[in-house]
C-alpha cells in the first residue's frame, strides 16, 4: 500500500516494516502439521522471531506466545514451535534473553502441556529455569556474607556504591589473570566516582587466593568461601571463569557475564549519563 504521510508531512519510514510484519504470516497456517515437514517451517519461523522482533526479553515473550497459541491448533507443531523457541532462548548469546527461556519454560513446561517430556528432562528444564530467574537482569541479587582474607566477614549490601562489579575468578584460571589487571586498572578509573568491585574466589585454597591478592596488589574487597557455607556458585551459575556482574546501586543486575572490556563501555555510558544529569 501507499505509505501513509504523518502530521508533520514526513512519510511514515518504518510503515513498510510494520505492514510487512503484520502479515508475513498471511496465507501461512502455523497450525499446519503438513507444513512442519517441509524446510519452509523452520525457515519462516526463525526469520520472524530473530529478524522481525525486537531482541528484548518482553517483546520477544510477547511474540513467542502469540507463535505458539497459533500453533496449539495442533499438537506436533505446538510440540515443535515451545521446543524450538526454547532451544533458541536457552542458548541465546544476547546478554538479558535467558528471560525468554524462564519465561517458557515456566508457562509451558508443565506435565499437562509439555506432554512429549519424560519426567527428568522435565525437571531439568524447570530446575534451570529456577536457577536462572534470581539472575535476571534487573533482578535484586541476593546478599552474599564471605570472609576476606583476614576471616573477616564481610557482606556485599553493606556496599555503599553507585555501581558494583561482582568478579568471580579462580586464582588458577588463566583467562582469570588475564582479566584481572585491565579489571584494577577500570577500578582505579573509577572508583572515585562510585566504583566498587566485590572480588569472589570460586576456590577454596586460601594460600593460593591470598598469593593472588598479592601478586595483583588488589585493594578492592577481596572474599572468598573457605569453609564452603555459601551456595553462590550455583545460585550465581558460576560454571566457568571469570564471571562479572555489574550492579546498581540496589544491587540490581545492569549487566551479566561480560568481559571487561564490556564492562568499560556500560560504565563510560552509565557516568556519562549521570554527568548530563547533574549539568
Amino acid at each position: 500500500p501507499e505509505v501513509p504521510t504523518l502530521e508533520n508531512g514526513a512519510k511514515d519510514s518504518l510503515f513498510a516494516f510494520r505492514y510487512y510484519k503484520q502479515h508475513y504470516f498471511d496465507n501461512f497456517d502455523i497450525a499446519d502439521e503438513r507444513l512442519l515437514r517441509t524446510p519452509i517451517y523452520h525457515n519462516k519461523v526463525s526469520n520472524y522471531i530473530k529478524n522481525l522482533v525486537i531482541q528484548m526479553p518482553d517483546s520477544v515473550n510477547k511474540e513467542a506466545d502469540i507463535l505458539i497459541a497459533k500453533a496449539a491448533a495442533n499438537k506436533e507443531t505446538f510440540k515443535y514451535m515451545v521446543w524450538y523457541l526454547t532451544n533458541t532462548y536457552e542458548t541465546a548469546n544476547i546478554m538479558g534473553l535467558d528471560a525468554v527461556f524462564v519465561h517458557l519454560a515456566n508457562n509451558y513446561y508443565t506435565k499437562e502441556k509439555a506432554y512429549w517430556v519424560d519426567e527428568a528432562t522435565l525437571f531439568k528444564i524447570r530446575d534451570r529455569a529456577a536457577q536462572l530467574e534470581p539472575i535476571l537482569i534487573g533482578k535484586k541479587v541476593r546478599d552474599l556474607v564471605l570472609e576476606d582474607s583476614a576471616g573477616v566477614y564481610k557482606s556485599l549490601y553493606s556496599i555503599k556504591a553507585k555501581y558494583t562489579v561482582l568478579f568471580f575468578y579462580d586464582p588458577d584460571c588463566g583467562h582469570c589473570k588475564k582479566s584481572t589487571p585491565p579489571l584494577i586498572e577500570l577500578y582505579n578509573k573509577y572508583k572515585s566516582q562510585g566504583l566498587e568491585v566485590f572480588s569472589v574466589c570460586t576456590e577454596v585454597e586460601m594460600d593460593k587466593w591470598r598469593a593472588f591478592i598479592k601478586e595483583h596488589k588488589l585493594e578492592w574487597i577481596n572474599v572468598a568461601d573457605p569453609k564452603l557455607h555459601n551456595n553462590f556458585r550455583h545460585e550465581f551459575d558460576i560454571s566457568t571463569t571469570p564471571q562479572i556482574f555489574l550492579l546498581d546501586s540496589e544491587k540490581k543486575i545492569l549487566a551479566k557475564k561480560i568481559d571487561v572490556e564490556t564492562l568499560d563501555k556500560i560504565l563510560t555510558r552509565e557516568f556519562e549519563k549521570s554527568t548530563v544529569k547533574k549539568d
